[in-house]
């Protein structure tokens, strides 16, 4: 037999054994085939699809689930794609809230509010960013037939997520000229959790251990430390809840009922603290300590800014409203705080003008005083009888100088607290160096602290030299000339730590109260001669 024919020949049989190795072993894998594919099937229906009564009840996106699961051999769990939803909402004209919401978690990861600068004075340009951290914790993953940016200008609109394996749905509800949403969850526990650490440090010069705290109202206002939550704590039915800095805050407020259950669970040092409420239907706002703003949403929610004591809280709330409402054609704050002094001081012009003339009477008598002190030195009765007689024959008061200064400590309280708690004053300038009335100003700045200072303010040394001149134009005993020096040394060095609104409001005062002593001197004069 030729090579050739050999060739052939083993050509032959190794066709022969490949057909039959085909006929017997391919059936065979192809049964083994089908039956791993049966299981497969089975597995996904029993682990990724719910229970059903009918098969023909199984959606078509589940169907096609499965079969892409059948598809990959290794049956791997496929995840909705993680998209963010840009929400943009506009009171008028302007944005107030730039927002992200992520599929991943169906929660907010980004909150920015631009009208607010970040650290005032800092010139890093940047806005207000509440992106501490995600808001909620949820591991699932939504999709949404939401468009990609959602623009809340004219009438409220929801963004619905939900959790393709039938596991939940969450609600947000956005309204234009509103910091915040409605926020409604179905299929989740009703107490919702906001995670500490959203809100920003957002003044310089804070101290972080006290910047923070959480506030609520049951029955009463009241307010921890944030650093001071050291495990879970339910602070009873609840009006609102919120986590607060100095200017800003997160409030949960229910919707579902008046009151509801409100928590606190401790987060990291120097963080906001974390914050939940037990209802799945929940008004979130999330902006600025706005005083007219937090008004009407009600609830007491307007407490949040601290005005002070009752009495003290109630002046306030007087002069915010003159500031921003009469005096609101009036947009530079240190204007309307010079405009405030006048008006002021016009308002209790009757009491200081009668209180200046008791004065400048008091000084004209000052001889019989003295004489009388002579004559009754050795006996303090005697003397103290014959002062009084003295006091309504000349028709003097000898208290009535200090009548308008006592009318003057609740206004100074109330602007105090008003000046350090308003979102309006926050980085907003005067003129020149004066760049930010709810701090103090420094013209001369000092490298560290020195005696708790961080510089020299111009506006404290006018104010002190001008309580100078006031009190030696109404000094009527001599013995208190030590205190005529003394007193404007003391009030410069403390208003050099209060706010630059402040001192600009004492210091107008001062120049008026000068001024309108003159007025009163030159006018008794005239009548006189």
């Amino acid at each position: 037999m030729s090579d050739q024919k050999r060739l052939l020949l083993a050509a032959a049989l190794m066709a022969a054994v490949l057909f039959i190795s085909w006929q017997f072993m391919g059936r065979s894998a192809q049964s083994d085939s089908t039956q791993d594919t049966q299981q497969s099937i089975e597995y996904v229906q029993q682990e990724q699809i719910p229970a059903v009564e009918d098969s023909a009840s199984v959606g078509k996106e589940s169907t096609e689930i499965i079969s892409e699961k059948v598809h990959n051999i290794d049956v791997e769990e496929i995840l909705p794609e993680e998209r963010v939803i840009k929400v943009i909402v506009y009171d008028g004209c302007e944005v107030i809230v730039e927002a992200d919401i992520s599929t991943a978690g169906g929660t907010v990861i980004g909150w920015k509010l631009p009208q607010y600068e970040d650290m005032p004075g800092a010139g890093n340009g940047e806005c207000i960013n509440f992106d501490g951290n995600n808001w909620t914790q949820n591991s699932r993953n939504y999709e949404t037939s939401s468009e990609d940016t959602i623009i809340i200008d004219e009438i409220p609109q929801t963004l619905v997520l939900h959790d393709p394996s039938g596991g939940g749905e969450i609600t947000y509800t956005f309204t234009p000229g509103r910091y915040g949403f409605l926020y409604e969850t179905d299929g989740f526990d009703e107490i919702a959790v906001l995670n500490g650490g959203i809100l920003p440090v957002s003044e310089t010069n804070s101290n972080p251990s006290r910047y923070f705290k959480a506030q609520w109202n049951a029955e009463k206002v009241k307010n921890r430390n944030s650093n001071d939550i050291t495990g879970d704590v339910q602070v009873g039915n609840v009006e609102w809840i919120a986590a607060r800095s100095q200017y800003f805050a997160i409030i949960m407020m229910p919707q579902s009922y008046e009151r509801a259950y409100g928590y606190l669970f401790a987060s990291e040092e120097d963080k906001s603290p974390s914050i939940g409420l037990q209802d799945n239907r929940i008004f979130v706002y999330a902006g600025p300590l706005d005083y007219g703003r937090l008004r009407s949403l009600g609830r007491d929610t307007s407490r949040l800014v601290d005005f002070g004591w009752p009495i003290i809280r109630d002046i306030g709330r007087l002069l915010f409203w003159f500031c921003t409402s009469i005096l609101s054609f009036v947009s530079n704050w240190g204007i309307k705080i010079v405009l405030l002094a006048i008006v002021l001081k016009l308002v209790l012009m009757p009491l200081t003008t009668k209180s200046f003339k008791s004065m400048a009477m008091l000084k004209q008598v000052q001889p019989k005083m003295k004489e009388l002190q002579e004559k009754y030195k050795k006996d303090p009765k005697a003397l103290q009888s014959a002062m009084q007689k003295l006091y309504r024959e000349e028709g003097v008061n000898p208290l009535g100088g200090c009548l308008p200064l006592i009318m003057q400590m609740p206004v100074f309280f109330a602007l105090y607290r008003v000046l350090a708690n308003s979102v309006q004053l926050r980085g907003a300038p005067f003129i020149l160096w004066i760049k930010d009335l709810s701090k103090p100003e420094i013209l001369i700045p000092f490298q560290s602290p020195v005696i708790g200072l961080h510089g020299i303010g111009l506006l404290a040394v006018l104010m002190g030299i001008a309580m100078f001149l006031q009190q030696k134009m109404t000094m009527t005993d001599q013995n208190q000339k030590g205190m005529m020096y003394m007193m404007p040394i003391f009030m410069t060095f403390l208003f050099m730590r209060f706010p630059a609104g402040l001192t600009m409001y004492w210091f107008s005062n001062s120049l008026l109260t000068i001024w309108q002593q003159q007025f009163i001197k030159k006018k008794l004069e005239t009548v006189k001669n």
